[in-house]
């Protein structure tokens, strides 16, 4: 039975008179916008999750002064390439 046919039966009771309730219809409104509402809870969880175990693995890496600039490299970057690097700081 869906949400028409059943406005449709409550509307005559036994004595003639409109039955106002619109409980499922509501109630169906009610279900969609809770679920909604926890779908967008849990994309909200997910993208705080995922920014918090992107910093926590860049933060566990070694990092020191580049040479010659004035910025910070991954000090395991420049030790597996120095020559590459200062190749390319020429460039």
């Amino acid at each position: 039975m869906g949400c028409k046919e059943s406005t449709e039966r409550r509307r005559n009771n036994a004595d003639g008179t409109e039955n106002g309730d619109l409980e499922c219809c509501t109630g169906s409104t009610e279900m969609a916008t809770g679920l909604a509402v926890a779908a967008g809870a849990v994309i909200l969880v997910c993208c705080v999750a995922g920014l918090l175990s992107g910093s926590e693995a860049s933060s566990s890496r070694k990092t020191m002064k580049a040479p010659g600039r004035n910025y910070r490299i991954f000090r395991d970057d420049f030790e597996d390439d120095p020559a590459g690097y200062f190749r390319r700081l020429r460039e």
